[in-house]
């Protein structure tokens, strides 16, 4: 269903002209009126054009669009179907319809097949899951991606594990790593060292390891289970690149193509769905198949309450999403003073400390008491809030506001990144992020720590502020084991249990 029939949905206890109609759906009055004869044509409504100067056209409708909605994607979430979820902006429908919708999802996210242990269906929150290795930007694709391709190590618990090899040696500013004798991509090819090679190397090339790739002084062949790299540090810094999700080794023809636990079953709009590999180097992970569901933040709330209420089908965890830090432009006016920042980082500090009065979900990084700093005269600001839910702006916009200082708090969304393009517009950023090491950040262009860090070493420009958890719930015999990624689950090392 088109989002401008939502929208003229959505106007139904208004009278408008249709004029104002077209501004509202960006279209010229030809276009709205051709829209609406299409309309009348397929039963939806019935048009009156307003006769005579102060008469407003009317609109009846002849449907429920909320009552056809609920059918259609009923009928498609009895088939596993969630894709329609996407098409649909909730914010043009009724409380009533959301909720709906929601017990509906609660319904047939978990359908008999449970029993089977055929498919783990998991509701995420990420608009657009982007599975390339080198364009993720959330923790849920990141969470995603990293059971569909593997590293040359894996680091749990601060200790390296080998994961496409066997094992290493390390010589010095030499390591050699040794491979696994059975490795596949997931359309059945052996990978060759060469490819592995040339992944890593195309790694390195990338702007944010510019630093890095600096120091790679070679990186070769030994033998057709062996490959050597010479790097210019002897600690464990090229380790810790290698076991970061960017590293991850894929197809040279097709990205999409990986060595991990899990293979690319399906990957539509709001739907992404995952195959456990026959052929993977490691343990065969124990759950068969694995569906993410796109679910509109909308209907986040309403979905957790529904599953509550449903508790012999469904079990809540806790996942740690990310960490918001905040970041201040080096570049503003408006910054350059240091008690400015000092002063503007207690305020920020202290609405960390109250986060959890706006969602019990979020966790504060800043513990005691804070030493108050001397009052200073606060220029005007300009606060880039990268986050969800409009709640958090608001909170912030009036904490701030509390505290006497002129703010304009802006609601950014992953998607309006790279970063150094909105210090452009804004004083400050506020960022959710699960940490990389602190030494590849200072050195990633596209990341705010580097810029900062490019132009003073004060840390006064950046705090961690707080913790962001989610809510996830998962059927009843599902088994949590220990290991996470990004803070949620290691799924490969997940199972299906009974009561």
């Amino acid at each position: 269903m088109e989002l401008a029939l939502q929208l003229l949905w959505s106007l139904r206890n208004e009278q408008l002209s249709i004029h104002q109609i077209g501004d509202m759906m960006q279209l010229s009055a030809k276009q709205v009126t051709r829209k609406i004869k299409k309309w009348e044509a397929e039963g939806w409504i019935r048009y009156y054009a307003g006769k005579g100067r102060g008469h407003i056209s009317s609109v009846q409708w002849l449907q429920d669009i909320e009552e056809q909605l609920l059918i259609a994607l009923n009928n498609e979430f009895k088939q596993k179907n969630f894709k329609a979820l996407t098409d649909i902006n909730m914010a043009y429908f009724s409380e009533g319809f959301q909720q709906k919708v929601a017990t509906l999802l609660t319904e047939n996210i978990v359908s008999d097949e449970r029993k089977k242990a055929s498919m783990l269906t998991i509701p995420i929150y990420s608009k657009n899951l982007n599975l390339h290795p080198h364009n993720y930007r959330d923790t849920e694709s990141g969470w995603v991606l990293s059971h569909i391709y593997s590293r040359i190590v894996v680091q749990n618990n601060n200790t390296f594990q080998g994961d496409l090899i066997h094992h290493w040696e390390q010589f010095g500013q030499r390591f050699v790593f040794y491979v696994r004798p059975y490795l596949y991509w997931h359309n059945g090819e052996t990978v060759k060292i060469e490819e592995i090679i040339q992944s890593i190397k195309t790694t390195f090339m990338l702007n944010k390891y510019s630093h890095f790739f600096k120091k790679l002084i070679s990186i070769e062949k030994l033998t057709n289970a062996a490959f050597e790299i010479t790097y210019m540090e002897e600690g464990e810094e090229l380790l810790i690149l290698l076991s970061q999700l960017d590293f991850s080794l894929y197809h040279p023809l097709n990205y999409r193509i990986g060595t991990g636990a899990y293979k690319i079953a399906q990957d539509a709009k709001g739907v992404v769905q995952l195959a456990a590999c026959s052929q993977y180097h490691l343990a065969q992970a124990l759950i068969n198949n694995i569906q993410f569901v796109t679910i509109p933040s909308t209907l986040q709330r309403r979905l957790e309450w529904s599953m509550q209420q449903n508790m012999a089908q469904y079990q809540r965890f806790v996942e740690l999403g990310g960490v918001v830090s905040a970041y201040f432009n080096p570049f503003s006016n408006n910054l350059q003073e240091r008690e400015v920042r000092l002063y503007m980082l207690w305020i920020l500090k202290r609405f960390s400390q109250q986060i959890v009065q706006v969602d019990s979900l979020k966790s504060s990084c800043v513990h005691g008491a804070l030493f108050s700093p001397q009052r200073v005269d606060m220029p005007p600001l300009r606060i880039g809030y990268i986050v969800n839910q409009l709640k958090f702006v608001v909170a912030l916009q009036k904490f701030c506001e509390e505290q006497g200082i002129q703010v304009e708090v802006i609601k950014l969304t992953i998607d309006d990144l790279p970063v150094n393009n909105l210090f452009a517009q804004v004083d400050l950023l506020l960022i959710g992020e699960y940490l990389a090491p602190t030494f590849i950040l200072e050195n990633d262009k596209e990341h705010p720590l580097a810029i900062i860090f490019e132009n003073s070493k004060d840390e006064t420009w950046f705090a961690v502020l707080y913790e962001s958890f989610r809510e996830i719930y998962y059927p009843f015999n599902f088994r949590r084991g220990e290991e996470n990624i990004y803070g949620y689950p290691n799924l490969t090392k997940c199972w299906f249990g009974y009561k």
